[in-house]
């Protein structure tokens, strides 16, 4: 055996070693000089000593003995209690058992000796074994490890009779260890675990997982909870965005039912307008019927005065007899008298014609004069319309003219003003009504009508997302914002005005959106975009301050609802205002830049913030249309008003009553010349000498009774065509009646939905070119059962849809069409609340899922490949210029090929602070790599867990290789010739890293030069472990092994000393072995 040793003089060598009640070990002391082997057979108790050797270098008291027994069932307290396992039995010793394992060094640079150790106590089989740490400047017959013929208690346990200064914490310990032990670094405590453990291996992957890099898996417990949370929140999302959909296609055929009933409506007003104009068209054909008959009574009328002209012959008969009664001397007289009173008789006629005509002007004027006294207008008095009709002076006719032509040319004129007035005010009015209407069907739809900008500029976001493959929704500002004290509901709307239309997006897509509202820019105005980027997500809010009375699910809207109200504060009265640069009442009272000044309540009448806001609106809508309505109603009557007074107007003729006015006064004056020639002419009568001729006279006066009455049968027919007239008229006046009831049927159906009725009117209107409004009646009328048909198909549908709806998303909502809100509630809460809260959270979860997949994975992976690199750097620094024989060796690291891509994204220069895991690029490069991972790590079947433990070991991603360099400068890779090398020469690259790896460890002197092997050179056969030995010596190694005794000869001719354990029954002992 060899006993000298290549050591230099600043070495701390380890001299000898203590051990009480270890394992079967009672009270044990040996001397190691240099390297040394410990030999036995199995159970005798030689990988029982390097473990405590191990124990109290590394302070570390949960690793055993990994070479001699890979499950690692020894632990500290089965080494103190010496663990035996019989039945019944567990351990050997009993009671309180203090235990001490010591470790003696010979400092060479100041000469002198140090003791490292720890002192054990197991107070009983159940409770954790106590450890007290220790360094003290002695050897080890200074110390009292056994008292009274036992192992010592901590309490008893003396250096040179004092007390031991005990380290109690196991971290101060390892510090004080390593300082003492030559300020060695903190690979130290892993290395010698490490070399402990070595065993031969079969390939390079083996080696360096087991010793060069360390087991450091990455807890990815919480990562899984996240991604889970993430998953059921994707599926959550998705299951929300499938249900909308499914509640969009019920709510499509209902809006179909609902054209359809739109159909019916205008099919219906359609027949109602073709009703209507078929009633005028018929009320003007009695019109011009009565015209007819009014001709044919005028016939009459001619046949009846040909009858008179007959009569006037028999008259100039009667004439001719009277010649004799000419030459009567009173003849002349008399005949001048007649002429008179005929002339006057005709005067009289005519006047009283014109009378007649002059008193319907006046029926006329007196309903004109009512009309007009219904809108406060005084045309004429009754005094005035006496003067019309009655005998007055003449200069009062012509005062009470001048009234009527003045008023006409001035008065009426404005009446037709107001007239016009009124028509546009009607016009407005239905066209507010109409957009009310439409606007209260968008509503009871659970739409709110935003600004045509703002719905623009989202859909070109959203279009513009869509086409970037962009999971992502733009949204406007109110539909995410919810206020929490309804209070202040109004000053919250008022004070946002228009910013609540804002669009808002996530950050990362927020230069998109700037770029297509750029694009749009001729297009689209006055639409606002937020700056998502800029905006702070945690800042405190003042309770004081509108937006603590306005939340959100999502935070950005709340962050710019915090940024735009947390400077606003709330006040309970004005006085309080000027308290503050921004402040607000609930009234709306609004304080700012030392001004004060009321909302317009036209801002916040209709809301649209929060869920019930569409609500809000449809009771505001609701109010609107019936103030609309009223207002329209009594505009109606007005207006009807003006029309009667056109009307009367129309019938009223100044020019008539102009030409008519005197003769009442005419009248009078032509009867009271008749009167006085009709005295004068009964005077002139009385005379007998005309009795004989006034025989003859009656004679002809009989002949001209048969002429009248064939006048009278005459007079029967004019009063037969005045009685059909009648009739006609009544007929007339009934349709008139039908027509009045149609025009307020269709009113109303107008008024409840002006658009359908201007649908209506303008396909009536096209239809009315090529057919009469009768037949379009007729046309039209089965058009209702085939709409009705259209429906009930719908409705069955709708049925099936509502009923697929309640079984895949486990609902029970009502069937049928009457059950609608149910549907579009469901749906508005989902798009509105729901998925936004999903949405929300999902963005949530994707930021913590990425912080923890960051900082707890990738991260910390790639920090883990990155320190292996930079282990296989210190290794091969280590290597460098160490040859064994005519080789050195150098080890490389790469990927591994089955998980480059996986390599790849976590190397990747993306991965590092201030990377978002979820931009489009990242995503886009690593999509399939982040799905892999996220499955592996999700892994829950029966080989989840090894599945997860080989993820999460960034080893498994990676590969290694060993390059034998030569002397004379050719390169081989171990890999390529592994196959061609013998079990022993595959095993000497490992222990030159081992041998390396401690060298450099050790470089910079006064410290310890130990190395551990359990099982040494297994595979070796003599020649190299004698080779190898030598090769330990050379860089001043002081090794420590344990072998089976086979191995003692070969070994032992290349160390310093042998030791041998023997184990007898239930105790070890050590003995120095000598060849």
């Amino acid at each position: 055996m060899k006993v000298s040793s290549v050591m230099d003089n600043q070495n701390k060598i380890l001299t000898r070693v203590q051990l009480v009640n270890w394992h079967f070990f009672e009270d044990e002391r040996m001397s190691i000089h240099g390297s040394t082997l410990i030999s036995g057979e199995n159970t005798a108790g030689k990988s029982t000593i390097l473990d405590a050797i191990q124990l109290v270098l590394t302070t570390n008291t949960r690793r055993f003995n990994m070479a001699a027994n890979d499950k690692g069932k020894r632990n500290l307290k089965g080494y103190v209690r010496c663990k035996i396992g019989n039945v019944g039995e567990t351990y050997l010793r009993k009671n309180t058992v203090p235990a001490n394992v010591a470790l003696e060094f010979y400092e060479e640079k100041g000469d002198r000796y140090f003791v490292i150790g720890v002192h054990m106590t197991s107070p009983d089989e159940e409770s954790a074994v106590k450890t007290k740490w220790y360094v003290e400047e002695c050897r080890l017959e200074d110390m009292s490890f056994i008292v009274n013929n036992r192992a010592a208690l901590d309490s008893e346990f003396r250096v040179k009779g004092k007390r031991i200064h005990y380290i109690e914490q196991k971290n101060v310990a390892r510090d004080r260890f390593k300082r003492r032990l030559g300020n060695l670094d903190d690979k130290f405590f892993d290395i010698i675990p490490k070399s402990l453990a070595f065993k031969p291996m079969d390939n390079v992957k083996d080696f360096i997982n087991k010793f060069v890099l360390s087991e450091n898996k990455i807890d990815v417990d919480l990562l899984r909870e996240n991604i889970e949370t993430l998953k059921e929140l994707e599926d959550l999302l998705e299951r929300s965005n499938k249900q909308y959909i499914a509640l969009n296609k019920i709510l499509d055929v209902y809006n179909n039912i609902e054209k359809n009933d739109y159909d019916i409506l205008i099919n219906d007003m359609l027949i109602s307008i073709a009703d209507k104009e078929a009633l005028i068209y018929e009320i003007e054909e009695c019109e011009k019927e009565i015209r007819q008959k009014l001709q044919y009574a005028e016939t009459t009328k001619d046949n009846i005065h040909n009858l008179n002209k007959s009569i006037k012959v028999v008259d100039d008969q009667i004439i001719d007899i009277n010649v004799a009664i000419q030459s009567n001397s009173c003849h002349e007289r008399k005949k001048n008298i007649q002429d008179r009173i005929e002339k006057l008789e005709e005067q009289k006629s005519v006047e009283t014609h014109n009378i007649s005509k002059l008193k319907e002007q006046v029926r006329a004027l007196k309903l004109y004069i009512r009309e007009l006294q219904k809108i406060d207008y005084t045309l004429l008095i009754n005094k005035d319309i006496d003067v019309i009709e009655n005998k007055c002076d003449i200069s009062e006719k012509n005062e009470v003219l001048e009234k009527l032509v003045n008023f006409k040319e001035k008065e009426y004129v404005e009446i037709r003003r107001k007239e016009a007035r009124l028509d546009n005010e009607l016009d407005e009015l239905t066209e507010a009504i109409k957009e009310n209407q439409m606007l209260l069907r968008q509503l009871e739809k659970n739409k709110l009508e935003y600004p045509s900008s703002t719905v623009a500029l989202k859909k070109a976001i959203e279009d513009e997302f869509e086409k970037r493959g962009i999971k992502s929704k733009a949204y406007i500002l109110a539909q995410l914002l919810e206020i929490t004290d309804k209070r202040w509901t109004n000053a919250v709307e008022g004070y946002l005005n228009t910013q609540k239309f804002n669009i808002i997006v996530e950050p990362q897509y927020y230069d998109i959106a700037l770029e297509v509202y750029h694009r749009k820019i001729k297009e689209i105005h006055s639409a606002g975009l937020i700056n998502t980027k800029k905006l702070v997500l945690d800042i405190d809010i003042n309770n004081k301050t509108l937006a603590y009375v306005v939340k959100s699910e999502n935070r950005y809207a709340k962050a710019y609802a915090n940024y735009i109200l947390g400077r606003v504060y709330r006040c309970d009265t004005v006085q309080e205002l000027e308290n503050y640069d921004i402040a607000i009442t609930d009234d709306c009272m609004l304080y700012q830049g030392y001004v004060v000044k009321h909302l317009n309540p036209k801002v916040y009448k209709n809301p649209y913030i929060g869920q019930e806001a569409y609500r809000t609106q449809i009771i505001n809508t609701r109010k609107e249309l019936e103030n609309l309505s009223q207002k329209r109603s009594q505009l109606r009557g007005i207006r009807k008003i003006y029309s009667d007074i056109s009307e009367s107007e129309r019938k009223v003729n100044i020019g008539l009553i102009e030409i008519y006015i005197k003769s009442p006064n005419k009248l009078e004056d032509i009867q009271q010349e008749i009167a006085k020639e009709k005295t004068e002419l009964a005077q002139i009568q009385e005379d007998p000498n005309f009795i004989q001729l006034q025989i003859e006279l009656e004679e002809k006066k009989t002949q001209k009774v048969e002429l009248e009455k064939e006048k009278e049968v005459q007079i029967k027919e004019e009063a037969r065509l005045n009685n059909q007239l009648e009739v006609i008229k009544v007929t007339a006046k009934e349709k008139e009646e039908q027509l009045g009831i149609r025009t307020s049927t269709l009113d109303e159906k107008m008024d409840n939905n002006v658009e359908a009725y201007e649908e209506a009117l303008n396909k009536y209107n096209n239809n009315r070119k090529t057919k009469s409004a009768r037949k379009i009646v007729e046309n039209y009328k089965p058009q209702r059962v085939h709409f009705e048909n259209i429906k009930a198909d719908s409705i069955a549908n709708l049925k099936i849809l509502q009923g697929d709806y309640n079984r895949d998303f486990t609902e029970d909502f009502t069937i049928g069409v009457a059950a609608i809100s149910e549907y579009r509630e469901a749906a508005f809460r989902l798009h509105s609340v729901d998925i936004i809260k999903y949405d929300e959270k999902l963005r949530q979860a994707k930021d913590d899922c990425e912080q923890i997949f960051k900082s707890d994975f990738l991260s910390k992976m790639k920090e883990l490949i990155e320190s292996a690199k930079n282990e296989f750097r210190n290794l091969n620094k280590a290597l460098n210029n160490i040859y064994y024989g005519e080789d050195s060796y150098h080890f490389t690291i790469s990927f591994d090929k089955k998980k480059e891509g996986l390599y790849r994204m976590i190397t990747s220069e993306n991965n590092q602070e201030g990377f978002n895991l979820w931009t489009e690029q990242f995503e886009n490069e690593y999509k399939e790599e982040m799905e892999e991972l996220f499955d592996k790590l999700m892994t829950k079947d029966d080989n989840g867990e090894k599945i997860v433990e080989e993820y999460t070991d960034y080893r498994s991603y990676l590969d290694y290789d060993i390059e034998i360099r030569k002397r004379n400068g050719s390169v081989q890779k171990f890999s390529n010739i592994y196959g061609e090398k013998s079990g022993s020469e595959t095993q000497v690259p490992y222990y030159v890293a081992i041998a390396a790896s401690f060298y450099q460890l050790y470089r910079f002197g006064n410290s310890i030069k130990i190395m551990l092997l359990d099982e040494a050179f297994d595979k070796m056969d003599d020649e190299r472990i004698a080779s190898m030995l030598e090769f330990y010596r050379s860089l001043g190694l002081q090794v420590i092994m344990a072998t089976p005794p086979a191995k003692i000869e070969t070994i032992g001719e290349n160390v310093d000393t042998i030791l041998t354990a023997i184990r007898v029954g239930q105790a070890s002992i050590v003995e120095e072995y000598n060849f």
